[in-house]
């Protein structure tokens, strides 16, 4: 690329210093017109070879998954859907939890859900074992994924 910027820095150089000396008449028309159509084909070059070989633009590129990103791309949408699954827990069984979501970086699929009960709100001695099984079924109906409820 610094070739290319440098030839046509030189072209266009050249050019001015001609057209300076270039002498008035046909001829003086005549060379303005020769140094004009080489600052065209100079400008054109690398154009004309992109077109006859558009594969070698991309050989040097190399292609990949940018492992970083889709990892923490993943525990940030991790991070956003234990808050929501917490927030449905809370509406639908009244408990307050915290929730720890995995997800895959590869597929961003779920791998395991983890849900720890800090209060069960009013609910009766007996009916925690209930409210505990209830929402590992229902979590793990949901995500498809191995699901623990403490």
């Amino acid at each position: 690329m610094g070739a290319y910027i440098l030839s046509i820095a030189g072209v266009i150089l050249i050019s001015a210093v001609i057209s300076i000396i270039a002498p008035s008449g046909k001829m003086g028309k005549f060379v303005k017109g020769m140094t004009r159509l080489f600052i065209f084909v100079v400008l054109i070059a690398p154009f004309v070879k992109l077109i006859k070989s558009p594969e070698t633009v991309l050989s040097d590129a190399e292609i990949g998954l940018d492992e970083g990103y889709l990892s923490a791309y993943s525990s940030m949408l991790s991070r956003s859907e234990a808050e929501t699954v917490a927030a449905s827990l809370k509406e639908e069984y009244g408990v307050t939890a915290e929730v720890e979501l995995l997800r895959s970086p590869e597929n961003l699929s779920y791998e395991k859900i983890t849900v720890c009960v800090t209060d069960f709100g009013i609910n009766g001695e007996e009916t925690h074992i209930d409210i505990l099984s209830s929402i590992a079924e229902s979590l793990y109906a949901r995500y498809g994924c191995m699901t623990e409820v403490r």
